[in-house]
């Protein structure tokens, strides 16, 4: 059985999003503690194999929760976060091709709203109020890159602030690239592509780890197999015990 389940309604934001129309940002600590207890819940409820997808934005937040999640708790099982458009950067690539994008991956862009015309074909994206903008830079470019990385530079493009302008300074409409070169068309490789990397992914996890099986408890926690073993259990059978009454660990 497998579950998705979207823990954040809300996320976190870079800093360059601050005072932007129709943002709601949360605090990186609310989102890194929600995420925590949406792990952990699961986990009691036996999904020991969880892997987090992130929709471009605040990675590091969910790293972040990924490792605080694991210090605190110490559970066996499988964890990975994903950020799915670097996942399959090569398919949001400019090629020439066909239907392959024009531009690169920036924000509130061909890309992004080549997905939006996809994924929500009922008239979501009011393709007459796109915008094309281009964001304000201090410095040469060459030093950060953008969101698939396609250039491979020192920092990715969250490393740094103060270099641009906010996006409400520099880009108040949103868009920081060319919404207008959007088509539906253009989105359905990427797609097709994490699709396809996600159920491989999938698959190998419990091929390793079939239902009820998690990593060897002492070659991935510091707790001992003797005193997880109820824990491990099946939800609500006898002799289980609820993760709740196990210690935390941590610093």
């Amino acid at each position: 059985m497998n579950l998705a389940w979207p823990p954040l309604n809300y996320g976190g934001h870079p800093y360059h999003h601050i005072g932007m129309p129709g943002n709601v940002i949360m605090p990186e600590h609310v989102v890194r503690e929600t995420l925590i207890y949406t792990m952990l819940g699961l986990w009691n409820d036996g999904f020991r194999k969880q892997i987090i997808v992130n929709n471009h934005g605040d990675l590091w937040m969910l790293e972040s929760a990924l490792h605080e999640f694991m210090y605190e708790f110490q559970l066996p099982g499988v964890f990975q976060v994903l950020d799915w458009h670097r996942s399959v950067r090569e398919f949001f690539l400019p090629t020439g091709r066909k239907n392959s994008m024009e531009t690169n991956f920036v924000h509130a862009d061909e890309a992004e709203t080549s997905l939006g015309l996809l994924l929500f074909p009922e008239g979501m994206m009011d393709m007459s109020a796109v915008v094309d903008g281009k964001g304000k830079n201090y410095l040469p470019d060459g030093h950060f890159d953008l969101s698939v990385e396609p250039y491979k530079r020192g920092h990715r493009w969250s490393e740094g602030e103060g270099h641009f302008a906010i996006e409400i300074k520099a880009t108040p409409h949103g868009s920081v690239g060319k919404p207008s070169l959007s088509k539906a068309e253009k989105a359905k490789r990427p797609v097709a592509a994490i699709l396809r990397y996600l159920t491989l992914l999938n698959d190998q996890i419990l091929e390793k780890f079939p239902p009820g099986k998690v990593p060897p408890v002492e070659e991935v926690t510091l707790r001992t197999a003797e005193e997880m073993e109820p824990y491990l259990r099946e939800p609500g059978s006898e002799g289980w015990k609820s993760v709740y009454s196990l210690v935390k660990r941590g610093f």
